[in-house]
């Protein structure tokens, strides 16, 4: 499937809202209209954050039905058959983080594995998606970079990460999937980079089988991409990357004392910072397998109107459950488009989510205008109803 430039005659048709319930669909727009409110986020949010941390049923099922692709396998499969109903694709990630014991990270790499199997017989999942804290302990990523007590015990633990990473990304070599490495916290990216970088140079040669994810409220983030930019001549090799703005700002600036590098206090250097990535990797697509991952309108219309990029491969995302109708207009226009669907057990999923609802508590014209449609759902199915 080629990209192509957008018809306009969709009329925001909304068919990944026929999901929700009513009700379900309801709370979503007064949840959001609280979180993108000035005056009511964040009184909101520690509301959300309290009953989640008491693992509310109600508040859990919530947010397992919007944003979560399911508890399992199963569960994951029919929202993916159902997003390909709509021609859009599917990114699988299971998304559980912050654990730290051998047994869980050994569990993990099953589960991928699983993934890998399904995505090389399913063509409505082009990439699987791998958590650099579902391999391995945050603790032992963030001594490597240190260099702190790294000998014993943490020298054993980096191997068995090193080879969870290897057999993950071997194992996706012979299947043809290919793997999207996910971003982290600045204390620990160098050390996940080192490791996607080194395994690009081995595991790239014929098709991109690694995608390396990088955040644009970084200010690095440019000399990253200039880094494997380099990386992809020298070694003649197939190099992914995938572009975000970035889900952790706000626990860096919370951890002055971990965080690694300069960021952008600014939402709108960001969206600049972003919109120069889309022109650096337009400008070498040839050296680049790209992955552009937002929700912002003006972005997707910088991509979409890239001469560069015209009949090139490239993908479009956005998450489960957050600007539906972005996906269904870019899939409407023949625009390879994404869904990055996490699955996971509920009760160890509970970090990914407060992070999704961090996100989502932002004042900006994506949600607010994202809502209106989802009044304007509301209405009809009201007036339909009361015939």
């Amino acid at each position: 499937m080629t990209n192509k430039k957008v018809n306009n005659s969709f009329k925001d048709k909304s068919l990944l809202y026929s999901r929700y319930s009513i009700s379900t669909l309801s709370l979503k727009f007064f949840v959001t209209l609280l979180l993108t409110n000035k005056i009511t986020r964040n009184i909101s949010l520690m509301i959300i954050r309290f009953f989640l941390s008491k693992n509310n049923k109600f508040f859990v099922g919530f947010l397992n039905g919007v944003y979560f692709g399911g508890e399992n396998i199963g569960e994951v499969k029919n929202n993916v058959d159902f997003l390909s109903k709509n021609n859009i694709y599917s990114v699988l990630d299971y998304a559980i983080e912050g654990e730290n014991d051998e047994v869980f990270f050994d569990n993990a790499i099953e589960s991928t594995l699983k993934l890998i199997d399904i995505a090389s017989k399913e063509k409505n999942i082009p990439y699987v998606v791998i958590k650099p804290t579902s391999l391995g302990s945050l603790h032992v990523y963030e001594n490597k970079i240190k260099n702190i007590n790294f000998s014993g015990e943490n020298v054993n633990y980096w191997i068995r990460i090193l080879e969870r990473y290897n057999k993950i990304f071997s194992y996706a070599e012979l299947k043809s999937v290919r793997v999207m490495i996910d971003a982290e916290q600045s204390w620990i990216q160098a050390a996940v980079d080192k490791i996607a970088i080194d395994s690009m140079i081995k595991y790239n040669k014929t098709f991109p089988v690694i995608t390396l994810t990088i955040q644009s409220y970084k200010k690095e983030s440019i000399e990253i991409l200039k880094l494997i930019h380099n990386l992809a001549i020298d070694n003649n090799i197939k190099v992914g990357v995938k572009i975000v703005r970035g889900a952790y700002l706000e626990e860096e600036v919370n951890n002055k004392e971990r965080a690694i590098g300069t960021f952008f206090s600014k939402k709108e250097d960001t969206d600049l910072n972003y919109n120069f990535l889309i022109d650096y990797i337009s400008r070498e697509i040839d050296c680049f397998y790209p992955f552009f991952a937002t929700h912002n309108e003006k972005s997707i219309s910088i991509i979409l109107n890239k001469n560069e990029l015209k009949n090139r491969s490239f993908w479009v995302g956005q998450l489960y459950g957050i600007r539906d109708d972005i996906s269904s207009k870019l899939a409407f226009n023949g625009v390879k488009t994404c869904k990055y669907l996490p699955y996971g057990p509920i009760d160890k999923s509970l970090p990914y989510l407060l992070r999704r609802i961090n996100e989502n508590a932002v004042a900006t014209d994506t949600f607010i205008k994202e809502n209106k449609i989802i009044a304007k759902e509301i209405i009809l199915r009201l007036k339909s109803k009361l015939g």
